[in-house]
């Protein structure tokens, strides 16, 4: 005899209140969270609330920063001489570089990483001859890309002489991306620049202008502010970056800043951070506060940006000697605007690329791994944002 055992229904299940679930899913990993949609109506509405998008986030963020063992980074390795051949995405432990878990392999040279931003990742699709063809904000966690229209900027100038950069406003939750042209409009008086906005939420651009009353910013000496903005660091709704408004020195002359939430670019005049002739500067993160760190052949200093510091923004944290073999692995990371990392652990190192660089001695080491010399690092957080809305579509099915 046939059995009629009826199928389980959403009605069988026990009865949680709405309030302790909005404490529970949380905590939970975003694969779980995506299983959990399918369970019933009222599960998935709660999980598809951009509310809750935006509170799981944050959950995941504090959870990073307040453990030991829960930082995580995204890495890029690349296959080849450069990220132009292909590259493989992994997510990575913070301090080992040790690999947790495999996301995909890229197309050869057809994506390129332009800027990250609360584990989402924005990418260019780029032509053989180097043209910018798509603009896509990605999220690895969910392998979920979202397409950009065309920049209005880049209607004003034949070719891609735009510098992007992406981040997130806490006041009004939304992601944007903001396109920097110093080219665009050009014979306005000096001092002015401008850029345009995407708004995730809105999803349109919209042009502006920003007066930075600097008399000796002209024409020539506005593209230095932007040549690194690809290497820019977040903190609170805020990016920054190293640039310079002489193009007669090597060396960065101001902190830039770009505030997501007021729409607007600030200097900030970098300390005097080393004498000798082709010294290099960073930016990373030391105790929670902004820090540059310089370095040359012989001598490296840290300068902690500390906005109530009566003496001025900025403190001198560290003082002493370097090395060549050090200083030669931060000529490539800043040959290849690539970022640092910095580890407060064991005395306090930086990550550039696969080596790492003791502060104390300036001593060079290879992580005992072998993983590709060409490894690029963003920081990552799990993130349910693109999963509902806005057309987003797998990357690597994408045109």
């Amino acid at each position: 005899m046939r059995s009629s055992k009826k199928p389980t229904s959403s009605s069988n299940l026990p009865y949680i209140p709405p309030e302790i679930l909005i404490q529970i899913f949380p905590t939970l990993p975003v694969k779980t969270l995506l299983r959990f949609r399918c369970v019933c109506k009222s599960w998935r509405s709660i999980i598809d609330n951009p509310d809750f998008v935006y509170m799981h986030f944050q959950h995941s963020q504090i959870n990073s920063e307040n453990s030991t063992s829960n930082k995580l980074l995204l890495a890029f390795e690349g296959m080849g001489c450069s990220e132009d051949v292909g590259c493989v995405l992994t997510v990575r432990d913070a301090e080992t570089l040790g690999k947790i878990d495999r996301i995909f392999r890229t197309h050869s040279g057809k994506y390129r990483i332009i800027g990250s931003c609360n584990g989402l990742i924005l990418v260019g699709l780029y032509a053989p001859h180097g043209h910018l063809k798509q603009l896509r904000l990605w999220n690895p966690c969910i392998r979920k890309s979202f397409l950009f229209p065309t920049c209005p900027l880049r209607l004003d100038w034949i070719g891609d002489f735009v510098w992007y950069l992406f981040g997130f406003a806490p006041r009004s939750q939304d992601y944007k991306v903001v396109g920097f042209d110093p080219d665009y409009s050009r014979g306005v008086q000096n001092g002015i620049i401008y850029f345009a906005v995407y708004t995730l939420s809105n999803q349109e651009w919209t042009v502006r202008k920003d007066p930075l009353n600097i008399p000796i910013l002209n024409n020539d000496s506005r593209r230095g502010l932007f040549d690194y903005v690809s290497t820019a660091v977040f903190l609170r709704g805020t990016g920054h970056w190293l640039g310079k408004i002489d193009n007669h020195r090597n060396a960065f002359t101001h902190l830039v800043s770009f505030d997501f939430d007021q729409e607007k670019l600030t200097l900030l005049e970098l300390p005097f951070t080393c004498e000798e002739k082709g010294s290099l500067m960073f930016l990373f993160f030391l105790e929670g506060s902004l820090a540059v760190f310089g370095i040359s052949k012989v001598s490296s200093s840290i300068w902690m940006l500390e906005q109530d510091n009566q003496k001025g923004p900025w403190t001198l944290s560290f003082s002493g000697n370097s090395s060549e073999d050090g200083y030669e692995v931060f000529e490539l990371c800043h040959s290849k605007l690539e970022k640092v990392f910095y580890c407060e652990s064991d005395g306090g190192y930086f990550i550039c690329g696969n080596k790492i660089y003791n502060i104390g001695s300036g001593q060079v080491q290879p992580f005992k791994k072998y993983m590709s010399s060409h490894l690029r690092l963003e920081k990552y957080w799990e993130s349910l944002v693109l999963f509902k809305g806005y057309g987003a579509r797998d990357l690597r099915s994408s045109p």
